[in-house]
């Protein structure tokens, strides 16, 4: 079945966004197809008891699509070929299947193009240095790019190419993409104006140095070459800019290369309000996964004690920055891992703050939860299936008070979800 093409008709679609087909009693997911679709799509890999695919030809297709922005959409936003309305109405049905609801709205985004603050591009090696991205559901085949991508703005894609010019530029050998560059990290601050910018190379002796403005910064970094990932494993070169600022509401938040921070500002401030609404007075409040401290800091005005736990150690101490230069005193940060953390830190906890990765909360987590019983939880989630598997885990104890959604990513199936819990 693998390398085969086939045409199906797709009548749903999973949680991740992917259309749904079957064959022989086995699930067929493909990305850039919808439901009521019929579609020519090409199998290109088999996953514990279903098919992957990809769309070679929709043959008879939904009347909300439109006509793919870019050739790689695939690899970074395979749903640009629906209409931005009709994107929200999928996310909606996608969230009633997870959550049960029947009144469900999202947030809308306020730009639907350009609205990423982080960038990943890999390179792509013809006659000469190209960016890139890696093709759907493969490590080897790439789309070349010859403007970048956009859901990022003009100015991150001019910096990227402004630095595969540099690398074309200089002595770098043809064969270098193989053996010599892995790939380039594009950040971009939408409130103060500035770009970071970090190339990651597989040999720790690489130099070129692009020209830079004021407002942007460069880093080189060797990253493990057994690796597939962007590993900060060396600092090799940095020039201008160190970090990036955010204005979020009245604060001044500045992040690093390496920490996370979230996209769509806009749409992020939004949600900061509606946790602090929803939280009242916060009396002591516990924030994992807190990065650089930001929805911590946001919420010490209405809270007695702030304490947030971080495992990246470059996020903790712009976490302390952070707390410094907005004069914040009551709030603290631990460089720990959620899942080594003092289970004392539970107690008398009023509020319990969680942003965590996609694949949702460690399970001692859920025990610690369970054992001391904040007053409330605040689970903001970029994953709403995770969220609600560690909701059903605590539902004995906690009942959803407060719930929202936000498009933080347009174009693509991804859907930022809200919870507020409080103690039955």
């Amino acid at each position: 079945m693998i390398k085969q093409k086939l045409e199906l008709f797709f009548q749903d679609l999973d949680y991740d966004g992917s259309a749904v087909s079957f064959i022989d009693n086995k699930k067929v997911k493909v990305f850039g197809v919808f439901p009521n679709e019929r579609a020519i799509i090409f199998i290109t890999s088999k996953k514990k008891n279903e098919y992957q695919g990809i769309p070679l030809e929709i043959v008879e297709p939904t009347p909300f699509r439109v006509k793919q922005s870019e050739d790689h959409y695939l690899s970074c936003s395979p749903w640009q070929v629906i209409q931005y309305d009709y994107q929200l109405e999928l996310k909606k049905y996608i969230l009633k299947k997870i959550f049960e609801l029947d009144d469900i709205e999202i947030v809308r985004s306020p730009k639907i193009w350009g609205y990423r603050t982080k960038m990943e591009f890999s390179f792509f090696l013809d006659q000469n240095i190209n960016l890139a991205f890696f093709k759907r559901g493969t490590y080897k085949a790439k789309y070349k790019l010859q403007n970048g991508c956009l859901l990022a703005s003009k100015p991150m894609n001019d910096f990227a190419i402004k630095i595969v010019e540099c690398l074309r530029n200089s002595l770098l050998p043809l064969q270098g993409d193989q053996k010599i560059l892995k790939g380039i990290i594009v950040r971009e601050s939408k409130t103060c104006n500035q770009i970071i910018s970090s190339l990651f190379v597989k040999t720790n002796d690489f130099y070129i140095q692009p020209n830079l403005k004021s407002n942007e910064g460069f880093f080189i970094f060797y990253s493990n070459p057994l690796s597939p990932a962007f590993t900060f494993d060396q600092k090799i070169f940095s020039a201008g800019v160190e970090s990036l600022t955010e204005k979020i509401d009245n604060l001044k938040i500045s992040y690093g290369i390496r920490s996370f921070f979230q996209n769509n500002i806009d749409l992020f401030l939004e949600a900061l309000n509606d946790i602090k609404r929803g939280i009242g007075e916060g009396g002591k409040v516990l924030e994992l996964y807190c990065g650089v401290g930001t929805i911590g800091l946001f919420l010490s005005s209405i809270s007695k004690q702030v304490v947030g736990v971080e495992i990246n150690e470059e996020a903790c101490d712009f976490a302390k920055m952070n707390a410094y230069q907005n004069g914040i005193r009551n709030f603290n940060v631990l460089n720990v891992g959620v899942e080594k953390m003092d289970e004392n830190l539970f107690e008398n906890v009023d509020v319990l703050v969680l942003d965590p990765p996609r694949s949702g909360l460690d399970q001692k987590i859920i025990k610690y939860v369970v054992k001391y019983l904040p007053k409330k939880i605040v689970y903001l989630s970029c994953n709403p299936l995770t969220q609600f598997r560690d909701f059903k885990d605590l539902s004995n104890f906690y009942r959803i008070e407060f719930f929202k959604f936000y498009d933080f990513y347009p174009q693509t199936p991804h859907i930022e979800s809200l919870l507020i819990l409080v103690k039955k």
